[in-house]
């Protein structure tokens, strides 16, 4: 499976590049754990999609995510937002001694709106938010994708999973496969948010040679 990959960034932060077998999706992680912003408040989400022969494996930490668009056009979602209201991630900060409360959006401790990030090292000491991630595997066999969409939350803080892939599909042609125009659109619906987009368009060998 080839991929060929187009990213926009409207953002101060910067997006790594990635490489490795399925395998190293943790250690990846972890790495970028211990080289991000020590000992600082700030912090980052970490998004990382490794193709490794017919798998994809997909690791999140934070607010990030990952949709992919299948041979039928569904939107199917690669990650799952870490979210402080999400039954889980409340459970657990609950066990930690926190608390999450509504400031514009739920918040843990009031303060961070999301419950698990790189970087936040005063909540990361009360364990209320930590950095571990979420690893999930997909047959690239069963799903046959055409593109997959690496976001951070500005983009779907403006968009559904289903009318983003919608809205690439139709701009699949465009220099950046559509990143550009996502982006800009996200911008005039009015994201304040750091809006940051890489689209990965996915080639098998046959459609490879006729192009």
């Amino acid at each position: 499976m080839e991929t060929s990959a187009r990213q926009l960034m409207w953002t101060p932060g910067e997006c790594e590049p990635a490489s490795g077998t399925a395998g190293t999706a943790q250690r990846v992680v972890e790495a970028k754990v211990r080289n991000t912003f020590w000992p600082s408040v700030q912090s980052t989400t970490c998004l990382i999609a490794l193709l490794s022969d017919k798998d994809l494996t997909v690791a999140n930490v934070g607010d990030s995510r990952g949709v992919l668009c299948d041979k039928d056009g569904n939107a199917i979602p690669l990650s799952h937002d870490h979210k402080p209201y999400q039954l889980k991630e409340r459970k657990r900060i609950k066990r930690a001694g926190g608390f999450i409360s509504f400031n514009g959006s739920w918040r843990v401790q009031g303060i961070l709106a999301m419950s698990r990030s790189l970087g936040d090292y005063p909540l990361k000491n009360l364990n209320v938010v930590i950095p571990d991630p979420d690893i999930l595997t997909f047959d690239l066999d069963k799903l046959q994708p055409e593109f997959m969409i690496l976001a951070s939350d500005g983009l779907w803080d403006a968009f559904s999973n289903e009318e983003a892939v919608r809205f690439i599909k139709e701009r699949l042609d465009e220099p950046h496969f559509g990143a550009k125009s996502i982006v800009l659109q996200s911008f005039y619906r009015g994201c304040p948010d750091n809006i940051t987009v890489m689209v990965v368009k996915f080639r098998n060998s046959s459609k490879t040679e006729e192009q």
